[in-house]
């Protein structure tokens, strides 16, 4: 009866709590004190993700003070989140600078390794740490058998030796992203961190960025901490890895391939197909790079036959998810990819840069692609970021393009209201046509209105449009429309104001306001709520 009791308890505290709401996690606590019963129901959630060190959670004595061995178990994501300006300091805070190199060396993560072993239930690990993580840190994570993803961000990278990894520690998930890879997608919301300039002047990112030491310790943690056997999904970016390191391996398991960073550059034989090649089982690529140059990245072999390695680009076949960016050459690639079920394009570009998205003539070359390809009947899910306004017309060619649209998503990089110049009605006409289309976020024109006006014109014309593309389109359960949001003095950013649909026959047609959501890099297929929006 115990037991039973104590999982009714777990499932009413699991009803209560809500991931990232703050305003939830603060309920859990006040309910936690209420008996043990609570408690022991409430402390499995309170600390399923927790983060280390709390700056304002020390003394003299003891240094930086560390969770009770009491709470370990529960721990499912930990965060060891270094904070960046504790190097900076003079003297340097919980930790020292040698004066040869100037490296800065935290204390008191003993604490860590000794408990990353004890976590039983332990699955995600995200380093994010202002200098060269030790290597007792590394091996202490290879014995918690338990881990099945790392990230590691923003972190320079260095291993004098690789500690040894036992045969039951298998990783499924693996991200590598550099010191100070700081991008933009269209103009929509970044990560708040990326707007000072605190961000760009500390020291440690001047130093370790594009730091050639992390090459080497790249190679050895994608294929010795993390082995192609077992990854599932890889995430790393080109500016620490190229084409030729990832085709030296088999990847058996792999599903997921997100590369970032900037297209790699450096003289190499292996091509894009080379590298799928050896992933037989991969459904998903994004190809994330920043555009630096006006000339795109190629990704099909010279001429669009073989590779020197005698692999062909139908190959790409056997995706179902694609992502790609404007940093490369979309000539020629869909015409290869007859099965895609999700296909996004965007802009992206290095911050402080503002990016350049597709032109009209690119997207009419686009959807040109897309019907040489055969995609167009399997495609369901379709993202893009383009530089002009929308036209019916342009949605028109979508949608009779892609008759099995499920979701659809067309974006202006660098949205304005203005005087509209069609009528809702043709936009509806469009939509119409697809039967199964649920989601859909449009960058329709509106009336000159001011985002922050107190009356909200802008707010009430896009519902109007809301409940009238609801009324036209029966299939819709979600529909958002553009625009500008003022985020500073001088800065801007293109935001959605996204209403959920429901009809039912007291109330009829019925919309909810949702709140205000993101893609965080390198995400592209599900938007989440923006915290504290």
């Amino acid at each position: 009866m115990n037991r039973l009791h104590l999982q009714v308890l777990h499932i009413l505290v699991s009803e209560i709590a809500s991931p990232g709401d703050q305003h939830s996690k603060s309920d859990l606590l006040s309910l936690s004190q209420s008996c043990r019963a609570l408690r022991e129901a409430c402390l499995p959630i309170l600390f399923s993700e927790v983060f280390w060190p709390h700056p304002n959670k020390n003394d003299e004595e003891t240094g930086l003070h560390f969770f009770p061995e009491s709470l370990w178990p529960y721990f499912k994501r930990f965060h060891l989140i270094w904070p960046d300006e504790w190097p900076d300091a003079n003297p340097p805070l919980w930790g020292c600078k040698y004066y040869i190199g100037g490296d800065y060396h935290p204390r008191h993560l003993e604490a860590v390794t000794a408990a990353l072993p004890k976590m039983p239930a332990l699955n995600t690990l995200h380093l994010c740490c202002p200098f060269y993580p030790p290597n007792n840190l590394l091996d202490a994570l290879t014995k918690c058998i338990s881990l099945r993803r790392l990230h590691i961000n923003d972190t320079p990278l260095y291993l004098s030796t690789m500690p040894k990894v036992p045969s039951n520690f298998r990783l499924e998930a693996i991200s590598l992203v550099p010191v100070a890879e700081a991008v933009r997608v269209g103009e929509g919301p970044y990560d708040p961190k990326f707007a000072e300039s605190a961000y760009y002047n500390r020291e440690y990112r001047k130093r370790y960025k594009n730091d050639i030491l992390a090459r080497t310790a790249v190679k050895d943690l994608l294929f010795s901490l993390g082995h192609p056997n077992s990854l599932r999904y890889v995430q790393v970016s080109c500016d620490h890895c190229n084409l030729d390191t990832l085709a030296e391996h088999e990847w058996p398991a792999l599903e997921t391939l997100v590369l970032t960073g900037h297209a790699p550059r450096s003289p190499g034989n292996a091509e894009l197909v080379d590298v799928i090649a050896r992933m037989p089982n991969l459904r998903e690529l994004r190809l994330l790079f920043a555009k630096i140059k006006s000339d795109a990245f190629r990704l099909l072999p010279v001429g669009g036959g073989e590779s020197a390695r005698h692999n062909h680009p139908h190959i790409l076949s056997q995706l179902k998810y694609l992502a790609i960016s404007n940093a490369c050459e979309l000539a020629g690639l869909l015409n290869h990819t007859s099965s895609l079920e999700r296909l996004a394009i965007c802009a992206v570009a290095d911050l402080p840069n503002v990016p350049l998205a597709m032109s009209r003539s690119d997207v009419d070359h686009l959807l040109e692609s897309i019907a040489l390809g055969g995609c167009s009947k399997t495609l369901r899910r379709f993202r893009l970021i383009m530089e002009e306004k929308v036209q019916p017309e342009l949605c028109q060619a979508i949608t009779s393009l892609c008759p099995g649209l499920e979701s659809l998503e067309v974006e202006i990089c660098g949205y304005h209201d203005g005087k509209p110049v069609f009528p809702w009605r043709e936009y509806a006409d469009a939509f119409a046509k697809l039967q199964s289309l649920m989601e859909l976020r449009v960058c329709i024109q509106f009336p000159e209105y001011d985002e922050a006006d107190k009356f909200e014109t802008w707010r009430n014309a896009r519902k109007q449009c809301a409940e009238y593309l609801a009324s036209q389109v029966p299939s819709l359960q979600q529909v958002g429309f553009e625009y500008r949001k003022r985020t500073g003095t001088h800065r801007f950013e293109d935001r959605w104001l996204d209403f959920e649909i429901s009809r039912t026959e007291e109330k009829g047609l019925v919309l909810v306001e949702q709140k205000a959501s993101w893609y965080p890099f390198p995400e592209v297929w599900s938007p989440i709520p923006i915290t504290g929006a």
